[in-house]
């Protein structure tokens, strides 16, 4: 549920001009207790994955941070912050890496994107699923996020690669655009 992008019946998205951080105070609130109670704690992708937990109708009603909002409490509650229980141990995020090792795909390469089936957790968009790009680089080595967001510590690195995608092949003859996008090894194939 995390990824509408490309879906059709959703209408464009809205782009408003001056946008600020947080559109109401409580909003900067939940953003903190994101950042100062529940990421010691837990991986970027648990956080992720528990949003897409939501009950698709009350995701869809919700705005961004009542969805932070709803995962804060169900991961708080996890790690023992809301009671006596003993805490989870802290974590150290890592940072993404130049990976030290050679890949599948070189830049240039074809590819074409997975269709991942899992009850868990994914960050291939939907948009990109079953469509060919062609590899411009790789960017970098990050762990895996389905891994991430299973045992909510920070699994092994794989090789993230920077695509690029006809906006014809994404959208229609009408996109004229080309679209990148960051996708991990496991997801791509020979097209």
């Amino acid at each position: 549920m995390h990824d509408l992008g490309g879906m059709h019946g959703f209408g464009p998205v809205t782009i408003e001009e001056a946008e600020p951080v947080f559109h109401e105070p409580w909003e900067g609130r939940v953003w903190r207790m994101v950042r100062a109670v529940i990421g010691p704690g837990t991986t970027t992708d648990r956080i992720r994955y528990t949003i897409e937990q939501m009950p698709p109708g009350d995701y869809l009603a919700a705005s961004y941070y009542e969805r932070w909002l709803w995962a804060v409490e169900r991961l708080a509650t996890e790690q023992g912050l809301l009671d006596s229980s003993d805490r989870l141990p802290v974590i150290e995020r890592p940072s993404p890496v130049t990976p030290t090792w050679s890949g599948r795909f070189q830049p240039g390469a074809v590819v074409r994107v997975g269709n991942p089936v899992t009850t868990g957790h994914t960050r291939v968009p939907r948009y990109l699923r079953g469509h060919v790009g062609r590899v411009e680089r790789i960017a970098f080595a990050w762990p895996n996020p389905g891994e991430s967001a299973e045992k909510g510590v920070y699994g092994q690195p794989e090789l993230v690669y920077t695509l690029a995608f006809a906006g014809r092949e994404l959208f229609g003859a009408g996109a004229d655009h080309t679209l990148t996008a960051d996708v991990a090894e496991r997801d791509l194939e020979e097209p």
